[in-house]
């Protein structure tokens, strides 16, 4: 029986992309407000 492999699916590749634009980006940002609370 052969299975396919979901790698190869448009809707993985496309998502992989995305995630890696995502982490270029906020790899950007300033790292010291990351966790804290913003005052109201």
């Amino acid at each position: 029986m052969y299975t396919y492999s979901f790698k190869k699916l448009k809707v993985w590749q496309k998502s992989r992309e995305f995630v890696k634009a995502v982490y270029l980006i906020t790899k950007e940002f300033p790292s010291g407000g990351k966790l804290l609370p913003l005052p109201h």
